[in-house]
C-alpha cells in the first residue's frame, strides 16, 4: 500500500527508527510518519531517553545517531560536583580544586584534572584569560575513588507514558499498516499528537506558573482523554501473559502489539529491559479482523542489524490487556508490596554482574600470558591490570567491611564500628578521594589479590571464570578480607581481652 502518514494521511518518508534510536533502536522504517509527524514526537522520545539515562549509559547503549555510548550525569555526594557517567568510568566533568594556598600576591592551587585534555584546556583558558601562572609541577596520573553519585529519576509519568504510547503505535503501524491508516486509531493518535504537544512546550513537569500555550496543551489532553474515560490509554502492568516466554537478549526490551479477533481489542505491550512493563489499548479493530499478536524482542547493544531484534508472530492473542479500573492502581500495588523495587533492584543486579563478566573478559585476555612467564614477570603483570581497576578492588573493600560492621552492630558490638569506617573513610579534599586510612586498605586489598591471582597463575587456573570470582565474587571477598580485616579483629580480640596471655 501507498506509503502514507498514519497521522494525517500525506506522503510519509521521515524514515523514522521503529524503537527508539536513542535507546539503542536500530531499524528505520520510512512509511509510517511524514517528516511534520516524525519531528512532533520527538519531545515524548527525549522524555524517555532522559527517564532511562542511567541505565542505558551504565550498560553502555550506544544511540543509533552516536558513535559512543550513552553518559549520564549526576552529583557527586562528597562534593557536590557534577560526574559522568558510563559503563567505562565515572568521573567529574571539571577540574576540582583539592587545597588552594596564599603565597605572596597570588595563590598555589592544588588541582585534580579528570583526564589529560582538561589539563590542556585549563592551560588554554588560563592563557586565553591572561593569567600569569606556572605549573609547579608534571600532571601525574592518579586514580579516584568514587563514593556514592547522586542520580535522581522518575520512570513514567505522563509524558512517560505517552511516549511508550507513541513506541506501540508504532510498531502497530508496521505490522498492521492497513488497519494503522483506516481511522481506527483516530482517538489514540489524537492523544499521542496532544501529549507530544506538551512533551514538546517542556510540560512534562508541572510548572508554578505556566505559559498559555502549555495551558492550552495540557487541556487538549484532557480533551484527547474523554473517549478513554478521562484517563490514558495506557498503564504500567505487572501481570504479564501466561507463558510468555523469556527475551532472548539479556537487557531486551519487548514490544508487543495485536488483535483479538473475537471482540476487536487492539492492544500492545512495552517492556524496557524486561523489567519496567507497561500495557496499551489502542482501540477496537472493524468486525471481522483476524487475530494475530506479533512480538519483537529488541537487543540495545547490537550495534548493527540483523542480529538486533527477534520477531515472532502468532494467530492468537496470549497478550490481549485487561483495561483497570483505575490506571494507577496496578502501579501502587506493586509499590505498596515490594514487586517493583524487587524488580529494579534484580535489574541493577543484572547489570553489576554484566559489567564484572565484561571486566573478566577484558582481564582474561590481557593475563593470558600469566603462565608463560617467571614468576616475577607473572607478578609485574597481575600488578599492572589490578592497578587499572582501583574502583573494583574498592568495590570488594567496602563489600567486606560493611558486611563486617553489620554483624558486629547486630551482635551488640557497636565499639568496633567507628574502627571499621575508618577503614574506608572518605576524604573530599585528597587526591584519590580517600583518607590516608582507606589508601592503606586498598592497597592490603590490592595485594591480596595479587598473591592469589599468584597462586591460580601457578596452578594453571587463572581463566575467566576464577577472575569474574576473584574481582566480584565470594573467592574475592574472602581474600580481600583475610588481609584487610585480620588485624584490625586482632587488635579489637586483644583489647576486649586484656588480662589473657598469649602461650
Amino acid at each position: 500500500m501507498a506509503k502514507t502518514c498514519i497521522v494525517c494521511g500525506q506522503a510519509a518518508g521521515s524514515g523514522e527508527h521503529v524503537f527508539p534510536a536513542s535507546l539503542g533502536g536500530r531499524r528505520v522504517n520510512s512509511g509510517i510518519y511524514c517528516p511534520k509527524h516524525d519531528n512532533s514526537y520527538s519531545g515524548l522520545v527525549n522524555e524517555i531517553a532522559e527517564q532511562l539515562d542511567f541505565l542505558n549509559a551504565y550498560l553502555g547503549v550506544r544511540p543509533d545517531h552516536s558513535k559512543h555510548p550513552k553518559t549520564a550525569y549526576g552529583e557527586h555526594t562528597l562534593t557536590g560536583e557534577t560526574v559522568s557517567i558510563s559503563a567505562k568510568e565515572i568521573k567529574f566533568t571539571k577540574p576540582r580544586v583539592i587545597s588552594r594556598t596564599a603565597v605572596g600576591e597570588g595563590e598555589e592551587l592544588h588541582l585534580a584534572f579528570p583526564n589529560q585534555q582538561s589539563v590542556k584546556q585549563f592551560a588554554k583558558k588560563m592563557e586565553d584569560d591572561g593569567h600569569e601562572w606556572t605549573p609547579l609541577s608534571k600532571p601525574s596520573a592518579r586514580p579516584y575513588i568514587t563514593g556514592s553519585i547522586h542520580h535522581k529519576r522518575k520512570f513514567g509519568g505522563a509524558c512517560g507514558l505517552g511516549a511508550i504510547a507513541y513506541m506501540t503505535q508504532t510498531f502497530f503501524a508496521q505490522e498492521f499498516p492497513e488497519l494503522a491508516r483506516s481511522g481506527t486509531l483516530s482517538n489514540f493518535l489524537n492523544y499521542t499528537q496532544a501529549i507530544a504537544k506538551v512533551a514538546a512546550l517542556g510540560g512534562c513537569e508541572q510548572q508554578p506558573e505556566e505559559r498559555e500555550e502549555l495551558i492550552e496543551a495540557r487541556a487538549a489532553v484532557t480533551v484527547a482523554l474523554e473517549p478513554f474515560g478521562g484517563t490514558a490509554p495506557i498503564w504500567w502492568d505487572f501481570s504479564p501473559p501466561a507463558g510468555a516466554r523469556a527475551n532472548k537478549f539479556e537487557f531486551g526490551h519487548r514490544v508487543t502489539v495485536g488483535i483479538d479477533g473475537f471482540d476487536g481489542q487492539i492492544y500492545g505491550r512495552v517492556a524496557l529491559f524486561s523489567t519496567l512493563t507497561f500495557a496499551v489499548h489502542l482501540g477496537t479493530a472493524p468486525q471481522g479482523s483476524a487475530t494475530r499478536e506479533v512480538t519483537v524482542d529488541i537487543d540495545p547493544l547490537a550495534e548493527h542489524p540483523p542480529h538486533d531484534i527477534d520477531k515472532h508472530q502468532v494467530l492468537s492473542a496470549p497478550g490481549r490487556v485487561q483495561v483497570p479500573e483505575h490506571a494507577t492502581e496496578g502501579l501502587a500495588n506493586a509499590l505498596a508490596d515490594g514487586t517493583q523495587q524487587r524488580a529494579f533492584a534484580n535489574l541493577l543486579e543484572r547489570l553489576e554482574e554484566h559489567q564484572l563478566l565484561k571486566l573478566a573478559r577484558t582481564m582474561s585476555t590481557a593475563l593470558a600470558p600469566c603462565s608463560t612467564l617467571s614468576l616475577f614477570e607473572a607478578r609485574t603483570l597481575i600488578e599492572k591490570e589490578l592497578d587499572q581497576q582501583p574502583q573494583q578492588i574498592w568495590r570488594l573493600v567496602t563489600a567486606v567491611v560493611e558486611g563486617l560492621r553489620a554483624e558486629m552492630v547486630k551482635g551488640g558490638m557497636e565499639n568496633i564500628a567507628p574502627v571499621l569506617d575508618n577503614l574506608i573513610a572518605y576524604d573530599a579534599q585528597s587526591a584519590s578521594g580517600l583518607s590516608q586510612q582507606a589508601e592503606a586498605t586498598l592497597a592490603l586489598a590490592k595485594a591480596a589479590l595479587v598473591a592469589q591471582m599468584e597462586q591460580d597463575c601457578a596452578a594453571g587456573v587463572l581463566h575467566e571464570e576464577r577472575i569474574s570470582e576473584l574481582m566480584g565474587r565470594g573467592p574475592g571477598l574472602y581474600a580481600v578480607g583475610q588481609l584487610v580485616l585480620a588485624p584490625v579483629l586482632q587488635v579489637f580480640s586483644e583489647s576486649a581481652h586484656p588480662n589473657e596471655v598469649s602461650r
